[in-house]
């Protein structure tokens, strides 16, 4: 019993460590009491390491210091991965990007969510072996609040929904239950809100275009008009019938339009999204793993043959030919 148990503490919150997010949350220990404690100088924090962690912060704040911990991780710091989830138009939007995260990180654990009008619930659940942890998914309810609350969602209220019995109140209109107590895994919980009045956000990584990027040449203009709906969100799981709406269309008239254009939108949408790379990998220090997330990649796998595709080079190679021909050097 001990190998496999260990095996499941091992991979727990990998979406955190394999996108350098752990750091940023031994960072958010500073705000509570005895955090730093927790986390002695030299540590390497692995995803076990990090499950330790949060045990021994539940042990001693209680199972609400962890709902805080994830809340203030999504409002208050900046690595590139939450800047990514924060620019979501939609609560949405936020699902979609946290269940891509899981996939592009090849974490165990998996989310569904499904999401009615002002409400979203969510369930926990794995690939294969245990199900997460209870640390782990207060954690991800904290985290999923702090990301509402960021994008527009107003007076928030958060229960645990237990297999039996009634919901366990975590928050109610953007107040914390800090006497929060039960003993079960959290494997699933809703969050409410009353209102949502989105936020308008800008572009998060300026950068500049190298010439060797996909051209979008002499398109016809429902091809760059469809680009530009892209260009807005290139991470977002578009489907035809979205921008379709977004150009006053139905999805079969952009479909045919398209045709007659000869082209697909599932090969325009390749395109917008290896330009917006070319972009990111010419133009910032984003990791190729942060980029291929950004633009909406299912994992680097998908990322780097589409790349090749388009430009007959992984997104490395083209990375370090673009910056050896502009004469610059990485640190």
């Amino acid at each position: 019993m001990i190998a496999p148990l260990f095996e499941t503490w091992r991979v727990l919150m990998q979406e955190f460590v394999s996108f350098g997010l752990h750091v940023a949350l031994i960072r958010q220990l500073a705000w509570l009491p005895r955090g730093y404690d927790l986390v002695p100088a030299g540590t390497v924090v692995t995803s076990a390491k990090l499950r330790s962690i949060m045990l021994a912060l539940e042990e001693v704040n209680g199972p609400a210091v962890l709902v805080r911990l994830g809340r203030h991780l999504a409002a208050k710091e900046q690595e590139p991965v939450l800047t990514m989830l924060r620019h979501s138009a939609t609560p949405a939007v936020i699902a979609d990007r946290w269940r891509r995260l899981e996939g592009y990180s090849h974490a165990r654990a998996r989310s569904e969510f499904s999401i009615a009008g002002k409400s979203m619930n969510i369930h926990r659940g794995v690939v294969r072996g245990q199900p997460p942890a209870r640390v782990e998914n207060l954690l991800l309810q904290g985290f999923l609040i702090g990301l509402l609350e960021a994008v527009g969602a107003e007076n928030i209220d958060a229960t645990i929904l237990p297999s039996h019995g009634p919901a366990i109140r975590v928050m109610r209109k953007g107040r914390m239950n800090n006497k929060l107590e039960f003993t079960g895994r959290g494997l699933r919980f809703r969050i409410n809100w009353t209102s949502f009045e989105p936020v308008s956000s800008s572009y998060p990584f300026m950068a500049n275009m190298p010439g060797t990027a996909p051209s979008l040449g002499a398109q016809r203009p429902i091809v760059r008009q469809l680009c530009a709906i892209l260009e807005q969100d290139v991470g977002r799981s578009w489907t035809i019938d979205e921008v379709a709406a977004a150009l006053d269309t139905s999805g079969r008239t952009l479909q045919r339009r398209l045709q007659q254009a000869n082209n697909r939108f599932s090969d325009v949408l390749r395109m917008v999204r290896v330009r917006e790379a070319c972009r990111l990998l010419y133009g910032t220090s984003l990791s190729v793993g942060e980029i291929g997330f950004w633009c909406g990649f299912t994992d680097n796998a998908h990322f780097s043959r589409d790349f090749r595709r388009l430009l007959a080079m992984p997104p490395s190679v083209y990375r370090e030919a673009s910056i050896g021909h502009a004469g610059l050097t990485r640190a």
